[in-house]
C-alpha cells in the first residue's frame, strides 16, 4: 500500500472529525492518534458549543488514549486538520508523539514556531517529525466556510494575513 495513501486516509478520518465539530456548532479542527496503523484516539473541537477552551481537537484525541500514550511513547503519529495552538503541541510532544501530519498552517495562532525557543522543548523536538500540508485544500475550504458561515476567526480564511 501506497504510505502517501494511508497519510491521506488517516487525515481524511480528522477532516470527518472537523466536519462533525462543525455540524455541532464549533471551529472545524479534528484530529486522530494513531499506532500501527489502527486509530487509538479521535477528537473534534468543542470550544464553541459548549463553550471549553480547554476542548481542542488534538487534546480530545490525546486524552483518552493516555495510558495507551504513556505505554507506547514514540510509537504514534497524529493527524490534525489544523497547526495546533502552544497548548495542544506541548501535549503532543510531552506524550511523545513520534510523528505529527498537519493539513492547513494557522499563522495567527499555530505554534510550531514556537516550540523551539525553550531549550526543555527543543531538546523534545528532536526525532519528532513534522509534516505539513497533507489535505491542505480540504481542510483550508472548510475553515473557510467556518469563518464565512459565522464571521468568526477571520484568519483561518483563505488569504488571511
Amino acid at each position: 500500500m501506497d504510505p502517501a495513501n494511508v497519510h491521506r486516509d488517516f487525515m481524511h478520518a480528522a477532516m470527518e472529525q472537523a466536519r462533525a465539530a462543525m455540524a455541532e456548532g464549533n471551529m472545524p479542527i479534528g484530529a486522530v492518534v494513531v499506532h500501527d496503523g489502527r486509530i487509538v484516539g479521535v477528537g473534534r473541537n468543542a470550544i464553541d458549543n459548549p463553550r471549553d477552551d480547554t476542548h481542542h481537537a488534538e487534546l480530545r484525541a490525546i486524552q483518552p488514549a493516555g495510558s495507551f500514550l504513556a505505554a507506547h511513547k514514540h510509537e504514534c503519529t497524529l493527524y490534525t486538520t489544523l497547526e495546533p495552538c502552544m497548548m495542544c503541541l506541548g501535549a503532543i510532544v510531552n506524550v511523545a508523539i513520534d510523528t505529527v501530519f498537519i493539513a492547513a498552517p494557522d499563522s495567527h495562532v499555530g505554534a510550531l514556531n514556537l516550540l523551539p525557543h525553550s531549550a526543555y522543548y527543543r531538546r523534545k523536538l528532536e526525532g519528532m517529525r513534522i509534516v505539513t500540508g497533507v489535505l491542505e485544500a480540504e481542510s483550508q475550504a472548510l475553515l473557510s466556510e467556518y469563518v464565512r458561515m459565522t464571521g468568526w476567526r477571520p484568519h483561518l480564511a483563505r488569504g488571511a494575513a
